[in-house]
């Protein structure tokens, strides 16, 4: 498995845009699980996740891979509504220039949860990042 990690390192962004990219990724993670699953069941998730995976909740944001990978383990292919909902609260968190951006991807293994998100954070790390917003955005592949 091909371990991604998104750290500041990585970016070429001061650390205080880094930061809300990191804790709105962070929010939209946590508003997305208690959206599919309850509040009980993601305090579960989380406690599994730090016991079985060793990742704290904290540390999701930079460890997407471990992440995706511990969704999959636990939920199967369910695990792709989780990512799909986070992916869109990400996306509505974001205060973008362009509102209606679409991120195209040449093939649909080119779409996944750890690119998308990066490619968000590539695009939205430069962004101011507000209080959530509903923004339509539909997931090309």
């Amino acid at each position: 498995m091909r371990r991604v990690f998104l750290t500041k390192t990585s970016l070429s962004v001061k650390e205080e845009d880094y930061k809300k990219f990191m804790r709105a990724l962070l929010e939209a993670i946590d508003e997305s699980l208690n959206q599919v699953l309850g509040e009980a069941a993601t305090q579960t998730i989380y406690f599994h996740l730090q016991r079985k995976f060793r990742l704290k909740r904290e540390n999701i944001p930079e460890n997407l891979e471990v992440f995706g990978f511990a969704l999959e383990r636990i939920f199967g292919i369910g695990a792709l509504v989780i990512e799909k909902t986070i992916m869109e609260n990400l996306y509505s968190r974001l205060s973008l220039k362009n509102k209606n951006l679409r991120l195209k991807y040449e093939n649909a293994e080119q779409f996944n949860f750890i690119n998308y998100i990066t490619d968000l954070r590539n695009i939205g790390v430069k962004e101011a990042v507000n209080t959530p917003s509903v923004v339509p955005h539909s997931f090309l592949m």
